[in-house]
């Protein structure tokens, strides 16, 4: 374009995060700060997602701050997306803060302050918040009951699921889609139902799509039904969809039940299709620069003091307790490789080094691009008691806030 305005720039943002590139959308905005225009509230309103997915706290403290700075921060648009923002950074107490501050809430400003709640594991104060909702007058959309399910689904509620479910198109005249579907499969397959969840996708008015059977594949595999988790891989094959994940989940489960032929099979078909595992990593923030480890990484500066720092809470929690379990998660030829040994998984090496990067008593948040495992999972609570600290960990599924040796998730994730 021989000419751009404000309009070509915010057009390109939303383009780049609709579509998922929120990396080229963070980087479009920054080049945006050269031109002679400011940002306006749909600028905002664009980028703001893109933070979502991308951004630690600090980083979404400057971008409020920039907001504020231009005089957009009363606004109900504006609020909801930061809010939003807020709590995908692992920042609820001050998603809270921004909600209950708002001269006007409208139903978004609901929905999200719910998802809010759902996504940091706290299932119970979803529906406290819904409930309020109601007693406000504003009346529940489709969006609303995602919020709701996903809470109940984190929170193993099944039978409040059930009932809102329900209560869809009996109380509101609402249609289940595809995403309502998705939840409530979800909420089965995590309590255990697998019966009950695969006659649930036999029964649904719409055409499962690869979500729904992925998720039906990894409850097959969290409870070991191999016959229902080999069928539900068929089917997201079926649909073409990318079954990288897939492939990993149900490579795991044949390692669990001792199928280790079936196990090679998977992995050399992988292999000639050149699909590589998600190599798990974990990201803290510190003095607005982001550190990522990954399981036995050495790369950091301070690797020395991380691991001596590491090696004294490993004492203290009982490094030599652990006792690999060949039966659940780790394929028996793996575990025999110190790499997987989970002493040095990068949590808690990212732990660490926010432990010491950080004041004594602020909390430390800790990122993790796939789901925290129970080694960890159990570290994370200890090392809250010992250290007095609060720990918090978002991983592809839940936040888990660890304080005092327990977890908000109440150790169902």
């Amino acid at each position: 374009m021989k000419e751009r305005n404000l309009i070509s720039w915010n057009a390109m943002i939303a383009a780049y995060v609709q579509n998922g590139r929120a990396r080229e959308a963070l980087e479009m905005f920054q080049d945006l700060q050269h031109e002679i225009f400011f940002p306006d509230e749909m600028t905002f309103a664009s980028i703001l997602p893109a933070y979502s997915e991308k951004a630690l706290p600090k980083e979404g403290m400057q971008i409020h701050s920039y907001i504020c700075k231009l005089g957009f921060a009363p606004s109900t648009f504006i609020s909801n997306a930061l809010i939003y923002m807020y709590a995908k950074c692992g920042d609820l107490q001050t998603a809270k803060k921004i909600f209950d501050s708002m001269l006007f809430k409208d139903l978004i400003s609901w929905n999200t302050i719910i998802l809010a709640y759902a996504i940091h594991g706290f299932g119970a104060s979803s529906i406290t918040l819904f409930s309020k909702m109601r007693e406000e007058g504003i009346k529940p959309n489709g969006s609303t009951f995602v919020s709701l399910l996903s809470s109940c689904s984190v929170a193993g509620m099944v039978d409040e699921g059930w009932e809102y479910f329900n209560s869809m198109k009996r109380d509101y005249g609402i249609n289940p889609g595809i995403e309502h579907y998705g939840c409530m499969l979800d909420l089965l397959g995590r309590a255990g139902n697998l019966d009950l969840a695969k006659r649930f996708i036999d029964e649904m008015p719409l055409t499962p799509t690869a979500r729904i059977w992925g998720s039906l594949l990894a409850a097959s595999r969290h409870h070991r039904n191999v016959e229902l988790a080999e069928l539900a891989r068929n089917h997201v094959f079926s649909l073409n969809h990318d079954n990288t994940g897939c492939h990993v989940l149900l490579s795991n489960m044949y390692a669990e039940v001792g199928r280790w032929d079936d196990v090679e099979q998977v992995r050399c078909w992988m292999k000639n299709q050149g699909l590589e595992k998600t190599i798990g990593c974990s990201i803290v923030e510190y003095n607005s620069n982001t550190f990522r480890f990954t399981n036995h990484d050495k790369s950091q500066i301070k690797s020395n003091l991380i691991y001596e720092v590491l090696d004294i809470i490993s004492r203290k929690i009982g490094k030599n307790q652990y006792v690999p379990d060949v039966t659940k998660f780790k394929p028996l030829d793996l575990l025999k490789k110190r790499d997987n040994a989970p002493f040095c998984h990068s949590v808690r090496l990212a732990i660490s080094f926010g432990l010491i990067s950080t004041s004594v008593g602020n909390p430390v948040l800790v990122r993790k691009n796939i789901r925290i495992c129970e080694d960890c999972h159990n570290a994370a609570k200890k090392i809250s008691e010992i250290t007095n600290r609060e720990i918090v960990v978002g991983d592809s599924k839940i936040y888990h806030h660890f304080r005092d040796g327990r977890c908000s998730c109440r150790d169902y994730w």
